[in-house]
């Protein structure tokens, strides 16, 4: 079985590449940590060590597993000291799950919304894909779940074992970057219909790009027709190659309201689709604090 220690001696080894001055600094004999850092080896199926120079090397292995190890490292310290801070405070964390839209542009000011009704919480977000977030949820992975409901997208949690507010409206729609005058740089309305539209588009695999692909199929029986420049599946990605004159492209209006209020992008088709922002947690009861959470939750 692997222990920590492990992981610590191979980051010590990897510094002064010299057996004998890493088990000096890790109060341990030479032999012991040889047999530790062997023990390793062995747990992870191959050579981290190049013995056969002075100093020893890292083996290609080596290199890859020794960023991976402190990356671990320091978010195995950074959990364990939130987790002391929050047993000395008596406080319980509510943890999220929430697509990157909401994440980033929803989700802060309802945070500041219900702490100026209730009074402070301790949160953990982790930004995600539509799947993803659902299946933490099912998995018990987090507390609320944060996503986007649309009959043009996929179905989210509906069975009576989840309960669910709507929080929110986010308008999708297209946009474009704008000139001075604050006109659209590419207009669907004066492209030329021999030509493919530019898109911006994002991932055939998310949420919103399900959504995105019933709504090119509505412009297409216009006699529009796409080309897609850039795709991914964070609107926040999306938002800045529109804004560099990439193409065209849906946003919520959660994402793209500040640009659209400074001009720096405008609204190119008057219809748009209105996305639902829904919480959704398992039904039963909670810690004091996601019941606290659940209960002062309302719509923006």
């Amino acid at each position: 079985m692997m222990e920590l220690n492990w992981f610590e001696d191979f980051m010590e080894l990897a510094a002064v590449r010299n057996f004998s001055t890493a088990a000096a600094a890790r109060h341990v004999t030479q032999p012991a940590f040889s047999r530790r850092i062997r023990a390793l080896e062995n747990w992870i199926g191959t050579e981290l060590i190049d013995r056969s120079s002075y100093p020893v090397k890292l083996t290609g292995a080596g290199e890859t597993f020794l960023e991976s190890s402190r990356e671990l490292m320091r978010e195995i310290y950074r959990v364990r000291d939130e987790c002391r801070q929050q047993a000395r405070a008596g406080i319980e964390a509510v943890t999220f799950s929430a697509l990157h839209t909401i994440a980033l542009s929803i989700f802060p000011d309802l945070l500041t919304a219900m702490e100026a009704r209730t009074g402070p919480f301790i949160t953990r977000m982790h930004a995600t894909d539509f799947y993803d977030c659902v299946e933490s949820l099912a998995l018990g992975r987090c507390d609320i779940a944060f996503c986007y409901s649309h009959e043009l997208g996929p179905p989210v949690l509906q069975t009576g074992q989840f309960a669910s507010k709507v929080i929110r409206i986010d308008p999708f729609y297209l946009v474009s970057k704008a000139d001075q005058q604050g006109k659209p740089v590419i207009d669907p309305a004066t492209w030329p219909r021999d030509r493919d539209l530019p898109l911006v588009a994002y991932s055939s695999d998310c949420f919103l790009g399900k959504v995105q692909t019933q709504l090119m199929l509505d412009m297409q029986k216009t006699g529009l027709s796409f080309r897609v420049t850039y795709e991914n599946s964070m609107s926040e990605a999306v938002k800045r190659m529109i804004l560099a004159g990439k193409g065209v492209g849906w946003l919520p209006e959660s994402a793209a309201d500040r640009e659209v209020e400074r001009n720096e992008l405008c609204l190119i088709d008057s219809k748009s689709v209105a996305l639902s922002v829904l919480a959704i947690r398992k039904q039963g009861v909670g810690s004091a604090a996601l019941e606290r959470f659940w209960s002062n939750l309302r719509e923006l």
